[in-house]
């Protein structure tokens, strides 16, 4: 039989489900992309299923969201930050969006207008060593790196913390979806299982991430167990909803689309 490929973000945010997966080697395939490189695999067939950026999932059709997981935040996340430059947030004429993102892209943008009144001028954020020049006046920075960088000199907003304020919603940053009238089988609660059980082992995965990222456990730990939430319940939709009501607004997204949940 052959093995289920799995795509999924090299970020400690996704360790809990690739800690499941692991432990099913004889089953699945894991397959490690960016976030903006993930949903392309699925379209040409590498993969079965991928943990794909919700700005992802609207701007495409042919998708359809497995239920009960995703990554997602409610309140602060430390892994979306956005490290402001300039002498306020008032001051910014121009952000560097992190070329491997897709959703924090479209949620900076949402922030700084709905919450901050401002539409600067965007431009992509190649290296992100470059953060502590001045060729912007704001870095959006995502995942393990955002965790790494030095926040002396800068007023940084923490993205996940800034949506909750603006709609008291979660945030999803990513769903798992699978092609359409794909015919595979229990998605749904291999996701949850594998989920499940990486979270037993969140002290585990905090040590390893710890000598990997060169970070205190207690951050990682935290982190994982805290600022990470794993579920697609009620609260997580209607904040997937809102956060795609603001990206129609925004131009940043097409009307009309409609989340579509596969049915096993």
């Amino acid at each position: 039989m052959d093995k289920l490929k799995i795509g999924v973000v090299p970020y400690m945010n996704a360790k809990p489900f690739i800690y499941g997966f692991e432990k099913r080697v004889d089953e699945i395939d894991i397959v490690y992309g960016v976030p903006s490189v993930l949903p392309e695999m699925l379209d040409n067939d590498n993969l079965d299923l991928v943990v794909m950026p919700s700005a992802g999932y609207f701007r495409s059709t042919g998708y359809e969201i497995i239920p009960g997981s995703a990554i997602a935040s409610n309140g602060l996340v430390e892994s979306v930050k956005l490290f402001i430059k300039a002498p306020s947030i008032e001051k910014i004429r121009t952000v560097a969006l992190d070329k491997d993102s897709l959703t924090s892209c479209v949620l900076t943008k949402i922030i700084l207008w709905k919450k901050y009144s401002l539409k600067p001028e965007y431009i992509v954020l190649n290296d992100k060593r470059k953060i502590y020049n001045e060729y912007a006046d704001a870095f959006l920075v995502i995942g393990d790196d955002a965790m790494k960088v030095r926040e002396e000199g800068f007023i940084v907003l923490d993205l996940g913390q800034e949506w909750n304020e603006l709609t008291r919603l979660p945030f999803v940053y990513a769903v798992w979806v699978a092609k359409s009238g794909t015919k595979l089988h229990g998605l749904s609660k291999l996701l949850i299982d594998a989920r499940e059980y990486g979270l037993k082992f969140v002290d585990e995965i905090a040590d390893a991430e710890a000598a990997r990222l060169g970070m205190e456990k207690e951050r990682c730990f935290w982190y994982l167990k805290e600022s990470i939430k794993y579920n697609l319940g009620e609260q997580e939709i209607r904040g997937l909803k809102s956060f795609y009501d603001y990206a129609v607004e925004m131009g940043e997204v097409e009307e009309g689309v409609k989340l579509e949940f596969y049915n096993e």
